[in-house]
């Protein structure tokens, strides 16, 4: 095999590599990202709940009020909401599970 040739190979080689990694970082890192915050929002519109990670004796109460304003933002700004009437009852439903949460 000719020096130029193992040489193409293995640019090819580490191309494919690379883009192999960077998918794979990808979807690791929109599933860290967007995918937990709905397996969250779902959890609570499921259970009417906070989470027990939020309410467990670990946490403090602030903590878990701070957390669902985050998600109430997140759910207010995000076009990954079906529509306005989703929007509204996953607000109302953690608006909900915060007071709950509180009690």
């Amino acid at each position: 095999m000719s020096p130029l040739l193992g040489a193409i190979l293995l640019y090819v080689a580490a191309l494919i590599g690379f883009l192999l990694g960077t998918a794979a970082f990808v979807r690791f890192a929109v599933n860290r990202l967007i995918g937990r915050k709905h397996r969250l929002l779902e959890e609570i519109l499921d259970t009417g709940k906070l989470p027990q990670a939020w309410t467990d004796g670990a946490a403090r109460p602030a903590d878990a009020e701070k957390r669902v304003r985050r998600l109430a933002a997140y759910v207010r700004k995000t076009r990954l909401v079906d529509g306005e009437e989703t929007r509204a009852l996953l607000l109302a439903r953690l608006e909900q599970a915060g007071t709950s949460g509180k009690e």
